[in-house]
């Protein structure tokens, strides 16, 4: 129920990532939602997503150009949607 929804929430780490931004989910489940990254001109971009644990998502952004990028997280069931702004980086 939609009382519930300021429970949901979404953390992205580490930003600037280099390999791989971890999604924690707080009252989500990381098998209902859905992650999308696009880039700072609105594509869609390609990112491998793993399950890592109930409350945790891996996105693999190593092949992904350097610059910002928005990853939305998606939740069909509980209407749910947050974006965060990430920054890909190189390594050094």
């Amino acid at each position: 129920t939609s009382e519930f929804n300021g429970a949901h929430s979404v953390q992205i780490y580490p930003s600037p990532a280099s390999e791989y931004v971890y999604v924690k989910l707080n009252a989500l489940k990381a098998q209902d939602v859905k992650i999308t990254v696009h880039n700072i001109i609105g594509n869609e971009m390609s990112v491998e997503t793993d399950a890592i644990s109930e409350d945790e998502l891996r996105v693999k952004v190593k092949d992904l150009p350097s610059g910002y990028y928005l990853l939305t997280v998606k939740d069909d069931a509980t209407q749910f949607r947050s974006a965060r702004k990430f920054l890909k980086r190189d390594e050094a």
